[in-house]
């Protein structure tokens, strides 16, 4: 027996209730095929998060962008460097702060997760004018101002 969505009775709770659904149905299929390529979700998350950066930054600088503690950048990179996805050496200037850098194997990997995204998104998109879709991109963009008003100022 389906359970009744109890927000669901205006159009405004409707729309709220499958704009979730969706993000997560994505993340679902995004999650499985990641899986498949023998990545935990925390090391792609920060080889895909590295792989945005012209000159990487430093440990500390990778927890601040990506919100988590200096010991999970600590543990996740050393996962990543174990399975050959990047490579770290302390610079000469100072023992302490690690150079990371991304091996051809983390680099394959990266290529393969944008396709594995592209894959999914245009899997999602289908259907769907561009018309259609620059409308969703211009009310996503009004919700996102809305929700921003809401939000306390970030010091």
């Amino acid at each position: 027996m389906k359970k009744k969505c109890q927000h669901c009775a205006t159009p405004e709770g409707m729309a709220t209730h499958l704009f979730i659904r969706v993000s997560h149905m994505h993340h679902a299929a995004i999650e499985g095929r990641i899986m498949k390529l023998g990545f935990h979700h925390s090391q792609h998350r920060m080889l895909m998060h590295l792989a945005r950066y012209e000159h990487i930054p430093s440990q500390k600088e990778l927890a601040e962008a990506m919100g988590i503690t200096p010991a999970a950048v600590t543990t996740t990179l050393k996962r990543l460097e174990r399975e050959g996805y990047i490579t770290r050496t302390t610079t000469d200037e100072d023992n302490r702060r690690n150079e990371i850098r991304i091996t051809e194997a983390g680099l394959a990997a990266i290529n393969e997760s944008r396709a594995l995204f592209d894959t999914v998104d245009h899997r999602m998109f289908k259907g769907i004018s561009d018309e259609e879709l620059t409308a969703f991109i211009a009310t996503l963009e009004r919700m996102r101002a809305n929700l921003g008003e809401e939000l306390p100022a970030e010091e």
